[in-house]
């Protein structure tokens, strides 16, 4: 299959059932970012401590290169939010199982998810994924929206390299709706490195 199709079949698998859907454009890239999370019920019909997670991105240069990976992971929480997480990504390098500790937390105007995860194969990299979002009430019918998302992922074997990914969000929330400044960032390297930035804009909704 190509990348491409595969690209689409796994936008529309999600775009119906998802809790968030971003498009954003820059000044190198532009692509689309669709994250779904859910608690599974219990006999009762209420949430219980078992989670899923779901994050399909797909991006392409000005060049129609194409990016894309997909994230999939169920977990078991506390209710402190700390849990056990098992997670299966997908991406032109095939497929990855991972497992590790996780951490998921609301407040009133704050919001955490993230967990440290090892790639369950012989190279076994660390992987460590943080998204943390701050929504303020500013006026009666709009809030701040802030947010920052970092994935790193740290090699075990002395001779590969690391990789960095830093993601910035700011700009209005209105009702489902997000706008506004975007900013992703990625270091590839251990001795060298290679830097690459993207610098947009974005715009979001989120379903009930």
């Amino acid at each position: 299959m190509k990348p491409g199709i595969l690209i689409v079949f796994l936008w529309l698998a999600n775009v119906a059932s998802a809790q968030m859907a971003e498009v954003y454009a820059g000044h190198k890239r532009a692509g689309v970012d669709i994250m779904w999370f859910k608690y599974f019920k219990d006999k009762k019909g209420q949430p219980s401590p078992w989670l899923f997670f779901s994050r399909n991105r797909a991006s392409t240069n000005y060049s129609n290169q194409p990016a894309w990976g997909s994230t999939n992971a169920v977990s078991y929480n506390l209710r402190s939010g700390a849990g056990l997480v098992a997670v299966g990504a997908f991406s032109a390098n095939g497929f990855t199982p991972k497992a590790g500790v996780q951490f998921v937390k609301a407040w009133k105007e704050w919001f955490f998810f993230g967990w440290s995860v090892m790639d369950l194969q012989s190279n076994a990299n660390a992987d460590l994924f943080g998204l943390l979002r701050y929504t303020p009430v500013l006026g009666p019918k709009w809030q701040l929206f802030l947010q920052v998302e970092t994935l790193n992922v740290l090699p075990t074997n002395s001779t590969e390299g690391y990789s960095l990914v830093q993601r910035y969000r700011a700009g209005r929330k209105q009702g489902d709706w997000q706008y506004g400044l975007m900013a992703d960032a990625a270091q590839n390297g251990r001795t060298t490195w290679t830097v690459s930035e993207n610098f947009g804009v974005f715009l979001r909704h989120e379903f009930k």
